[in-house]
């Protein structure tokens, strides 16, 4: 996703996320911000740990997979339309291309896939 007011030079795209609200597991929070951010429902299938970004920031990320309710709203060019006004661009990349415009710190992420 590509936060709004945010700077369209590359890197542009990041992976939702949020603050863990009091009582809340980082999965349960995962699948809330993503559903807020994106419109979309996820089940999460693996955790691929932190990383610290240049701000300082500490992003905590889980591989996830949309869920079948959510599959619809999701357009053949990767873009989802329910996302929030916090979000200018809802746009899934094949992995080849996400290394290419995600936040450079996110793209650690990438690497800790399962293969």
């Amino acid at each position: 996703m590509h936060a709004r007011r945010a700077s369209f030079r590359q890197p542009l795209f990041g992976i939702p996320k949020g603050l863990v609200e009091p009582g809340e597991s980082l999965i349960e929070a995962a699948q809330r911000e993503t559903r807020e951010e994106t419109g979309l429902r996820v089940i999460v299938r693996a955790d691929l740990g932190s990383v610290r970004q240049k701000s300082g920031k500490i992003v905590h990320a889980f591989l996830g997979e949309v869920a079948p309710e959510s599959r619809a709203d999701i357009d053949e060019r990767g873009r989802c339309h329910g996302h929030d006004h916090e979000v200018d661009v809802c746009r899934f990349f094949p992995l080849d291309e996400a290394r290419q415009v995600m936040i450079e710190a996110q793209r650690e992420f990438l690497d800790r896939l399962p293969r």
